[in-house]
């Protein structure tokens, strides 16, 4: 029961409350989004509104209600005649993307997580997010122990963008953190399969083409191995990167208004309170494009509404950068020696997803089959970058570094200025006994 609840509940509300979420936003931005980029969408919504109701410890509970009206609004007003129809290959697609990522946990057949022993950072996820959706970022009350340590060393800097979700979710089904993180990981692979799911139907007309293609450039070796590691990070990063570069298509309308980039906001803001500064990197070229936009004059965007609306939703994020630059935190990124779990520097040849090896780690012991994979996988990228163009779907190549490369930029942040304090082995307080020991 607990293995059902977890891997088909638990996703069956966060998938419910994503896509009320993102008709809301479709709504108060008076345009149409495409029924497969609705999820992703509203999980951004989540993300953002979260974040801010958790900057300060008063507002903290207000998380869970807040993005819960949000929701049902959003679905009430889904039945108006406007509503969308469904696609079914989209559904499918994203639905295999998750069957494929939660596999190794349903299959053995227990409610529990893959890479604790490789990477205890799941433990510090999980104290963060029961800390932060009660408390905030406040420390005020706790007693010294191996908990309050942990928290002192991360909360105050550390984006929970990527974990705030993962509790609202938990809270409505009644499961403990600890059995649904692996769900939520599959969950967010499927979200970057949606979004996928939509930039392959720039080029591909055929639907059940594109659920092929969205379904097998899911799943990059990398990224595979960032989710038994428990990388949550970098699983939220690389469905919002996707997410950002499918909704740069509202930009290339003449007659679009700041509303209409209210989603594409969303996405962007999100995708900071997942990586903290360091996202500003991966929105260059989103920025470029609405900027590139402005610049010729083909829509009645303006400038000072575009960069006033930005500032507004990056409130929460820029508050803790603040913080993070202030505490001089990324003093540890400058440093070349500070490699965190890692062993060494990442091959640069990962960034094209192929990595034949059971640990990203180390090198494959088979370079030679990597270097054909990695060639097929290079050669096809430049056919699919220069297909693009000839078409003219932009976004595509704003994608063309994600989902394979995502995981390797996030790793840096990860591993070094970043990468939470590991928490210390008993488990933390908001782990109740695994399903096997009730």
């Amino acid at each position: 029961m607990t293995l059902v609840l977890c891997c088909l509940v638990f996703p069956a509300v966060l998938a419910g409350l994503s896509l009320g979420c993102g008709l809301l936003v479709e709504r108060a931005a008076r345009t149409r989004l495409p029924f497969e980029l609705l999820l992703p969408t509203g999980f951004a919504v989540i993300v953002t509104v979260t974040l801010f109701a958790t900057v300060s410890a008063a507002t903290a509970r207000l998380a869970l209600p807040v993005v819960l009206a949000a929701a049902v609004v959003g679905l009430a007003a889904s039945l108006l005649p406007s509503s969308h129809r469904i696609d079914g290959w989209a559904v499918l697609a994203g639905i295999g993307v998750f069957a494929a990522f939660a596999a190794p946990i349903v299959l053995s057949g227990d409610a529990t997580f893959a890479g604790y022993v490789k990477l205890d950072d799941t433990a510090t996820f999980l104290a963060l997010t029961d800390r932060a959706l009660e408390h905030g970022r406040s420390l005020e009350g706790l007693a010294p122990s191996s908990y309050e340590a942990t928290l002192a060393f991360n909360l105050p800097f550390y984006p929970l963008g990527s974990l705030l979700p993962l509790g609202i979710g938990a809270s409505l089904v009644g499961q403990d953190t600890a059995w649904v993180f692996q769900p939520y990981l599959a969950f967010l692979a499927a979200l970057l399969g949606l979004s996928l799911y939509r930039l392959a139907g720039l080029v591909l007309v055929s639907r059940p083409a594109r659920t092929v293609a969205a379904f097998l450039a899911a799943q990059a070796a990398l990224l595979c191995g960032y989710s038994l590691w428990g990388g949550v990070k970098e699983l939220a990063a690389a469905a919002l990167l996707a997410l950002a570069a499918a909704l740069t298509s509202s930009v290339f309308s003449a007659r679009r208004t700041a509303l209409a980039l209210l989603p594409l906001g969303f996405a962007a803001a999100a995708l900071v309170g997942v990586l903290s500064i360091g996202a500003a990197v991966w929105l260059v070229p989103v920025v470029a494009v609405v900027a590139t936009s402005l610049a010729r004059g083909r829509s009645r965007l303006r400038p000072v509404t575009l960069l006033g609306a930005g500032v507004v939703l990056l409130i929460p994020s820029l508050v803790v950068g603040r913080l993070i630059l202030g505490e001089n935190v990324l003093s540890s990124v400058r440093d070349t020696a500070e490699l965190g779990n890692l062993v060494g520097a990442l091959s640069p040849l990962q960034v094209f997803g192929v990595w034949p090896s059971g640990d990203f780690r180390f090198r494959p012991e088979r370079m030679d089959v990597a270097y054909v994979l990695i060639a097929a996988v290079a050669v096809a990228a430049v056919g699919g970058v220069l297909v693009a163009v000839s078409r003219r779907a932009w976004e595509l190549p704003l994608l063309s570094r994600v989902p394979s490369a995502a995981p390797s930029s996030t790793a840096s942040l990860r591993h070094r200025g970043s990468r939470p304090r590991p928490s210390p082995s008993p488990p933390p307080r908001c782990c109740s006994q695994p399903p096997s020991a009730r």
